[in-house]
């Protein structure tokens, strides 16, 4: 699968406006996800994908930790983390 295919299918799927704002959209679920993964699980990812897709994986860095405390804070308090309209989320699937 090449780079473009994977986010035009995400632009389409989500009912983006642009393949920049797929790959945004993208970028914040690899950064978050490499912010809990430890590196050799990374590593099982990157080399699972197809070779643009990896390259793509491994430019992303992961979420700041500040940005993961504030989310964690925000559901221990109960605080709806707030969600676009007519988006699936993982909370409301």
């Amino acid at each position: 699968m090449r780079l473009e295919d994977f986010l035009k299918a995400i632009k389409e799927d989500l009912g983006l406006e642009s393949l920049s704002e797929a790959d945004r959209v993208v970028r914040a679920v690899v950064g978050a996800l490499k912010a809990f993964l430890p590196e050799e699980k990374e590593r099982i990812i990157a080399d699972a994908l197809p070779e643009k897709l990896s390259a793509g994986f491994e430019s992303v860095e992961p979420l700041p930790e500040d940005i993961i405390e504030r989310v964690e804070l925000y559901m221990e308090e109960g605080e709806p983390v707030p969600e676009k309209p007519g988006y699936p989320t993982i909370t409301q699937g």
